[in-house]
């Protein structure tokens, strides 16, 4: 058995966890790889006990399945390993941070290439097998209204400021 760790994790992001490992939602849990930026984050916030640690039941819990190497083996299997609430709270942060980065990505590319609004969404939403309802589309359409927001009112600073040049 691989030694894991069971985090609180929104839903939105355990579709988006599972694509960024490339695992599939049959398997136990997803398994980490330090390879990506997530994945040796999650692995710096791995804390190591003598004894079970006391932790409440979650309501959206993922199974975090880690990597077996030469300088982790005896450690992951002689002790017991977890994650505080703490960390898992800078866990998710990270997480959602990565996926709004990812959203913003797509978004531009998309916008470059002419396409519109809804087909970004809806093939936003396919590749990266996020179920498709109107919860998780209107939250992708609100990331992607901040974000062009946010750009109009960098616009609007640069022009005012170009103005006080003369």
């Amino acid at each position: 058995m691989r030694p894991n760790v069971v985090i609180e994790l929104p839903l939105h992001l355990h579709d988006f966890i599972y694509h960024e490992f490339g695992n599939n939602k049959s398997e136990e849990g997803v398994l980490i790889s330090s390879s990506n930026d997530i994945g040796r984050y999650i692995q710096a916030m791995v804390t190591v006990a003598d004894r079970p640690p006391k932790q409440p039941i979650k309501d959206n819990p993922i199974t975090l399945l880690l990597p077996i190497q030469e300088w982790n083996h005896f450690i992951l299997q002689e002790n017991f390993i977890y994650i505080p609430e703490w960390k898992q709270r800078m866990i998710n942060d990270y997480i959602e941070a990565s996926f709004r980065l990812r959203i913003r990505e797509y978004f531009v590319a998309g916008y470059e290439k002419g396409y519109q609004q809804d087909k970004i969404i809806k093939a936003f939403l396919m590749s990266y097998a996020i179920k498709n309802n109107a919860i998780n589309y209107d939250a992708v359409k609100k990331y992607d209204y901040r974000n062009r927001q946010r750009i109009i009112k960098e616009v609007k600073n640069d022009i005012q400021l170009s103005l006080f040049d003369y």
